[in-house]
């Protein structure tokens, strides 16, 4: 059975065979760029991110729920460590750690922000503190109590993190009021803290693991599932049902997490039954899943975009007349038609239609040659360069997208030439801003305000430092309306606040937008459960809370 499923929000994909590179790999670790926490105020609250699509070809009949069976399930990367605290995660990460920890918030089907381990997290009327309570009655894994120390513990804990504890600036800090309860002091307002509560910014780690030089290794959450042994970096990571949670207890005895970094390796082991579900975001694995017999596919459209991100600090796109020459001389129609096997969309911005921040006027510059090459000769005039020529930094997952740039950008006689690096390095490069054009994927997230640390200039560093703010983009412009939206009250008028930001963005096209991106939860058919993956979502940098549902026929 193939089911096409459309998750609880709107978004895109890579090719069989490319492994692809995402933020999440450098900074969404932090969990605060993504989550989602309600609040008991629902004025100071964004609620819903997107319009969910309707359900394509739900998974019917999966009949009742079965107890035991260890599922095993391939995921595209490794990850660097199980603690939520210091670890780097993009979504493979988030995969994991959802089986192990609970988050203070998650969404609903809607994506509103409902409390996990929270009771209620609120903000007094400025933004400039946050209540947060949590359930009574509840424990890690050790036994020890999930309270208000415990909130505390976490929130500085990721504070004090080298570079990504930056995303944290506004918090000043945490104090304990009672047993179960936290305040979260900021300096300035901040409406959006909320949000982080529900990805990694919103897992707890027991005390006692954010005390243990371990803390990488071995993990102590209050999720469904408890670790087995030891992570060790390429290994399969081991869980089993934790029979002490605190709510509705898994069906599964434990779950295989096996890290398969190529597609195509990832594929094949679900084609022979090494293992039972992977998680994918190929357009070609994709596409044919949705026909494959034996396999049921959900699909979740609410994913990252994929672009070519600009170095502007340094030439040639330190000059606008070549970004805006790059930005006409690029279709990303082609790319899709190139790449894209039909799964995934163009982009001109960070939303895309269906979502409520999406903007139709994205003041994005339209593919046209020869306005690229009226651009061109404005560059050339300006810098009295004799071409506009510049190397793409790419990962070795994304030199198929990379190479196909080049030829497009050749027809309008701009030079590019592919620095293809392993990602370890790419990355370092890239957060370096030891780059002209880098190859990237990122703004898989609910609420803009978790955009704050890429686009506000405050987190541009300089080159060579290392800065959160990759392209070292410093717009007076976006930087105000990044700051009021942060700081409106009002989610009503907040939201329409987060709508103008795409034209205020793209208006120094620090982005060429290429497309949207989807991923996959292929399955063969013995695993069951597969709708709650569907209407919750799984393709956001958030948690996925509900392994626990997911059972083996």
């Amino acid at each position: 059975m193939h089911t096409t499923l459309s998750g609880s929000d709107i978004r895109r994909g890579s090719q069989r065979g490319r492994a692809g590179i995402r933020i999440g790999t450098a900074v969404v670790a932090l969990g605060l760029l993504a989550g989602a926490c309600s609040s008991t105020s629902t004025s100071a609250t964004d609620s819903g991110g997107t319009t969910p699509p309707p359900n394509q070809g739900a998974p019917k009949d999966e009949g009742t729920p079965k107890a035991g069976g260890t599922l095993k399930v391939a995921i595209p990367a490794e990850l660097d460590g199980l603690s939520p605290v210091s670890a780097r995660w993009s979504i493979e990460g988030n995969l994991v750690a959802s089986s192990i920890f609970d988050p203070l918030m998650t969404f609903d089907e809607n994506r509103n922000l409902v409390p996990k381990l929270a009771q209620s997290v609120t903000p007094n009327a400025d933004g400039t503190e946050w209540t947060i309570t949590v359930r009574p009655n509840v424990t890690f894994q050790d036994g020890t109590p999930v309270n208000g120390e415990a909130v505390k513990r976490n929130v500085l804990g990721r504070k004090g993190q080298p570079v990504t504890g930056s995303a944290l600036d506004p918090v000043q800090d945490v104090t304990v009021t009672g047993p179960l309860t936290a305040v979260v002091k900021m300096n300035k307002p901040w409406f959006g803290y909320d949000y982080t509560l529900a990805a990694q910014g919103g897992y707890l780690e027991a005390p006692s693991q954010i005390d243990s030089p371990d803390a990488t290794k071995k993990a102590i959450g209050a999720g469904p599932f408890k670790q087995v042994g030891e992570y060790s970096p390429g290994q399969t990571i081991k869980v089993e049902r934790y029979d002490g949670y605190w709510g509705d207890k898994a069906n599964l005895d434990g779950i295989n997490f096996v890290p398969i970094v190529d597609d195509s390796a990832r594929t094949k082991a679900l084609d022979a039954g090494d293992v039972d579900m992977i998680l994918t975001q190929s357009p070609q694995a994709i596409k044919e899943y949705r026909s494959t017999k034996g396999i049921t596919q959900v699909e979740d459209v609410a994913a990252e975009e994929a672009f070519a991100m600009i170095g502007m600090e340094s030439p040639p796109f330190n000059n606008i007349h070549a970004r805006k020459a790059l930005a006409h001389a690029t279709s990303s129609q082609g790319i899709v038609d190139s790449i894209g096997e039909g799964v995934t969309s163009p982009a001109d911005g960070p939303f895309i239609k269906g979502e409520k921040y999406f903007n139709p006027e994205s003041g994005y510059p339209q593919y046209d040659l020869a306005k690229a090459k009226e651009e061109i000769d404005a560059y050339k005039a300006d810098t009295g360069a004799s071409d506009l020529s510049f190397k793409i930094l790419t990962s070795v997952g994304e030199q198929n997208t990379a190479v196909a740039l080049q030829g497009i950008w050749a027809e309008a006689g701009i030079k590019a030439e592919i620095d293809t690096q392993e990602q370890n390095t790419f990355l370092v490069k890239m957060f370096q801003g030891q780059f002209q054009v880098g190859m990237f994927r990122n703004f898989a997230y609910v609420n803009p305000d978790s955009n704050y640390i890429f686009w506000h200039s405050t987190q541009a560093k300089g080159l060579g430092v290392g800065s959160i703010n990759f392209g070292q983009l410093k717009d007076p412009n976006l930087d105000k309306a990044l700051d009021a939206a942060r700081s409106n009250p009002d989610a009503t008028s907040r939201a329409e606040q987060y709508k103008q930001l795409t034209p205020t963005l793209n208006a120094t096209i620090p982005y060429i937008w290429l497309y949207h991106n989807v991923w996959a939860l292929a399955a063969n058919e013995k695993v069951g459960g597969l709708s709650t993956p569907q209407k919750l979502g799984f393709a956001r940098q958030d948690a996925k809370p509900w392994w626990n549902t997911i059972w083996l026929k």
